[in-house]
């Protein structure tokens, strides 16, 4: 199959999932008898080039709150009366770009499917600097143009066929929002290229005792809560756990902010901040770790929460009914939060609770290794990807587009109005709203580091699906069976 891949990061800029796992999921596939295209921005003058043949790239801008991401626009128009050498798109894109598949099924009559990563309720006010979310009426006023987008995204999800989600909390969501299409829920994988092989030694500071040692990897942006974990550990874990430790790893904008902040709480000296690293360095760091510690609440998977568990690292977590819930069980493979229960008291005293019972970690780390190589091994989610391909060329065949009636300028001129025109305003607002300065503590400019290639491949890998690694679903190990983790179609 010749497989579109829509994507906002075609290229790896910097050390984010989406980015990573559009590199990953070209390579799977690909292993997989698949061709694989990438269709997104075309990067700018010293940002990394897009890899392969056969890539369909736009022009586009940057979005300086985002490091600079470009974001693609409809240019030229010409291009989109030519029909793509692509048997379906997958729109792995939470921007206006996602218009391009439904382009490309109204001209040319090309199954496309989109894949949800943002939840945007958790998430919209990190998209506006905070002085001027605070000024009067800014909140109500980004409220209504949320909910507007959501709106947006709704209608363009459903003009599709099928909509992929990483949790069970997104299929109620979106059949809530009224959408009654094709849902799928598929996890993202763990790269087993880098997460089951040799590892090397400790990388800790000699200081940080194991079994006291608290972790998280991830972008450093307002919406990752790292500056309630800080507070968390300064107020909660420090005073009750004198040998207790954090260690963050990853950069962004509020980067410098957080260093600054432990040092006010006085916690300086049990902090680490080691910075960005290429991801085939992250396992060390989470074999080495006691406790995955993360009170976002913004995830609809959480990559960094899949890999903890893969390499049995506990996770304490808040219970946001989205990605953290999906992934974490309360007292099997982690604990859970109720962030509006007292949560940093709580989430503290969860965290006491493992790093003073060595036998407990121990059970839920085992567990959750058993787990997570079911939910998220390659060999199950890439094979619900194809199923899901299926279905879309499927559900393409039974729901023709209303375009098939009319002549190629009418066409033409209908997708100009329903996708190139909104897909251009929108995307500028984005672009312009992206661009408002930002002084508050957690919103630096941050500038991905250029000496570091963070897809790179680990020099060395087990073998391609290691035996005593590898659980499918329905094999879960020594122990009761574990349920099938996901259905390729949930609803429609």
């Amino acid at each position: 199959m010749k497989i579109g891949m829509l994507t906002d990061f075609p290229a790896v800029e910097y050390c984010n999932g989406p980015a990573l796992a559009s590199q990953a999921f070209r390579r799977n596939m690909e292993g997989r008898g698949h061709t694989v295209r990438f269709i997104g921005p075309k990067p700018h003058a010293g940002q990394r080039q897009v890899d392969g043949d056969g890539n369909i790239l736009f022009p586009s801008l940057r979005l300086r709150r985002y490091a600079n991401t470009p974001f693609g626009f409809p240019w030229p128009l010409k291009a989109f009366t030519r029909k793509p050498d692509l048997d379906v798109i997958h729109g792995n894109s939470n921007a206006q770009m996602m218009h391009y598949g439904l382009m490309m099924r109204s001209m040319h009559n090309i199954p496309c499917l989109q894949t949800n990563t943002i939840y945007l309720p958790a998430f919209k006010h990190h998209m506006v600097p905070e002085e001027i979310l605070a000024a009067p009426g800014a909140e109500r006023f980004f409220d209504f143009l949320g909910d507007y987008v959501e709106k947006n995204f709704s209608e363009i999800y459903g003009a599709g066929d099928g909509l992929i989600v990483q949790c069970k909390g997104l299929v109620d969501y979106w059949q809530k929002m009224g959408l009654n299409i094709p849902l799928h829920i598929i996890p993202r994988p763990v790269d087993v290229r880098s997460f089951d092989r040799p590892l090397g030694p400790d990388p800790y500071r000699a200081d940080f005792k194991k079994g006291k040692r608290l972790f998280v990897a991830c972008r450093h942006a307002a919406e990752k809560s790292l500056d309630q974990l800080l507070r968390i550990f300064a107020h909660h874990v420090a005073p009750t756990d004198s040998e207790a430790s954090l260690t963050l790893v990853g950069d962004g904008p509020a980067h410098i902010g957080l260093k600054e902040y432990a040092a006010e709480l006085g916690i300086e000296n049990r902090v680490q901040f080691v910075g960005e690293i290429p991801h085939k360095d992250l396992p060390v760091w989470y074999k080495y770790a006691d406790v995955f510690a993360y009170p976002s609440v913004s995830e609809t998977f959480g990559q960094v929460i899949s890999e903890a568990l893969w390499m049995g690292c506990p996770v304490v977590g808040m219970d946001d009914k989205m990605g953290m819930a999906y992934q974490v069980e309360d007292g099997v493979n982690g604990l859970l939060v109720d962030p509006a229960q007292d949560g940093e008291a709580h989430f503290g005293a969860g965290v006491i609770r493992l790093l003073s019972d060595d036998k407990l970690r121990r059970k839920l780390g085992a567990e959750a290794a058993r787990r997570q190589r079911v939910l998220c091994h390659p060999d199950n989610v890439y094979a619900a990807y194809e199923k899901a391909y299926e279905e879309a060329v499927v559900h393409r065949r039974e729901n023709p587009s209303n375009y098939a009636d009319l002549n190629k300028a009418q066409r033409f001129a209908k997708m100009i109005a329903n996708h190139a025109f909104p897909w251009t305003w929108q995307t500028l607002t984005l672009v312009g709203v992206g661009a408002l300065p930002g002084k508050g503590r957690f919103e630096g400019d941050y500038k991905p580091r250029k000496d570091v290639l963070f897809d790179a491949a680990p020099a060395v890998q087990h073998p391609a699906n290691p035996s005593h690694l590898r659980v499918v679903a329905g094999q879960g190990g020594p122990g009761s069976p574990v349920r099938a983790p996901f259905k390729s179609r949930v609803a429609r």
